[in-house]
C-alpha cells in the first residue's frame, strides 16, 4: 500500500475506498490543532505562574500582609485613644465647664467631620482591602486630629476661667475682719444715738481698742478717711470678685493704708475703735456688691468656718439685741 495514502471500508460496495483530503481541509484541521496547542501552552503558562511564585513575590506578599496586620492593629488602638478623649471631653463638658461656669460646647462643634463625598477618593487605585484599610486608618487620624484639636482649645479656655476663678476666690470677702463676737446683725434697728429705727447695713463686732482688723480678702484700698457716721474708716476694693468692704469706726489706720494700694486676705489695715457715731468700742464691718447695694456679711464667712461653727455664728448675730452704732 502506498505510504501516505488512506483507505476506509465502503459497505454499499463492499470495498475499499481511498480517502481523498481537500487542501482546504487539511489547513482547517492542522490550525484546529494549532489552536489547541497554544490554548493548552496558555493554561498550563497560567497554572504554573500562579501555583510556583519567585522568591522576590513570596516576600512582597509577607510584606503585605504584614502592613495589613499592622494597619488593623493601628486603628484598634485609635479606637482606644479616641474613647479616652470621648471621656475627657464628657468630664470637661458636665464637671470642669459646671465648676467654672463656662459656656457647654454644642453637640455640634464636638461632632466635627471631614466634608465631601469620599475625602480619601486616592486610595480606590488599591486593591480592595487595601484601600478600605487605607480609607478607615486616615479617618481615625483625622478624628483624633480634630478631637485632640477641640480639647486642646477647650482646656485653654478652662484654664483661664481657672486662674480667673482662683483670683475670684482669694478676693472673696470671706474671714472674719476681728477676733471678737458678733454682737449686731444686718437688719432694722433703733440707732442707740440717733435714737431712730433705721437699717443696720453690716454686723458689729465687740472687740477692745486698737485689736488689730484684717483685710477680708485680697483687694486694693479703695478709700480711707474720716466721717461722721463712721469715723475712721477704710473701704477695699475687691473688683474680681465683685464686692466693697468697709471698716468703720477705727481708732488708727496704719500709715502704710492708703488709696491704690494692694492688700491681701488677712492683712492688717487698722486698729478697731469707737470714732463716729458709736456707742462703744466695736468694729462696725460692711459688705457691697459693685452697684453700691449692702450685703449680709454672714453669708460670706461659711467658707472660712466649719458648718456648727458657722452655725453659732448666725444665732448669735439673730439673737443679740445690742446695737452700738
Amino acid at each position: 500500500m502506498p505510504k501516505n495514502r488512506y483507505y476506509y471500508y465502503d459497505h454499499e460496495s463492499c470495498a475499499f475506498v481511498e480517502l481523498k483530503a481537500t487542501r482546504t481541509k487539511l489547513y482547517v484541521q492542522v490550525a484546529g490543532l494549532a489552536v489547541a496547542a497554544l490554548m493548552l501552552a496558555g493554561a498550563i503558562t497560567w497554572g504554573l505562574d500562579h501555583l510556583i511564585e519567585t522568591p522576590q513575590e513570596l516576600a512582597l506578599k509577607a510584606e503585605n500582609d504584614a502592613l495589613q496586620a499592622q494597619l488593623v492593629a493601628v486603628g484598634d488602638r485609635m479606637a482606644v485613644f479616641s474613647d479616652q478623649l470621648s471621656t475627657l471631653a464628657d468630664t470637661d463638658q458636665n464637671l470642669y465647664r459646671n465648676l467654672l461656669q463656662a459656656e457647654p460646647i454644642s453637640k455640634d462643634v464636638r461632632q466635627v467631620g471631614v466634608g465631601g463625598a469620599d475625602p480619601y477618593a486616592d486610595f480606590n487605585r488599591f486593591g480592595l482591602t487595601t484601600a478600605s484599610l487605607l480609607k478607615q486608618t486616615a479617618s481615625q487620624i483625622g478624628q483624633l486630629e480634630r478631637q485632640i484639636g477641640l480639647q486642646r482649645e477647650s482646656y485653654r479656655e478652662l484654664s483661664s476661667l481657672a486662674e480667673t476663678h482662683k483670683l475670684r476666690l482669694a478676693q472673696m470677702p470671706a474671714i472674719l475682719p476681728a477676733d471678737g463676737p458678733v454682737i449686731s446683725s444686718f437688719k432694722m434697728r433703733d440707732h442707740p444715738i440717733l435714737r431712730i429705727k433705721r437699717m443696720h447695713y453690716g454686723i458689729d463686732i465687740l472687740v477692745p481698742t486698737g485689736t488689730p482688723v484684717v483685710s477680708t480678702g485680697d483687694g486694693m484700698i479703695k478709700e480711707t478717711g474720716k466721717s461722721a457716721s463712721f469715723g475712721n474708716f477704710v473701704k477695699v476694693d475687691h473688683p474680681i470678685s465683685g464686692y466693697i468692704t468697709v471698716f468703720a469706726h477705727l481708732s488708727k489706720i496704719p500709715r502704710q493704708i492708703q488709696a491704690g494700694r494692694k492688700v491681701s486676705r488677712g492683712e492688717l489695715i487698722g486698729y478697731s475703735g469707737n470714732s463716729g457715731l458709736s456707742k462703744a468700742p466695736h468694729l462696725h464691718y460692711e459688705v457691697h456688691d459693685l452697684e453700691g447695694r449692702a450685703l449680709n456679711p454672714i453669708y460670706f464667712f461659711a467658707p472660712s468656718m466649719t458648718p456648727s461653727q458657722y452655725n453659732k455664728l448666725l444665732e448669735a448675730s439673730e439673737r443679740s439685741t445690742v446695737s452700738f452704732d
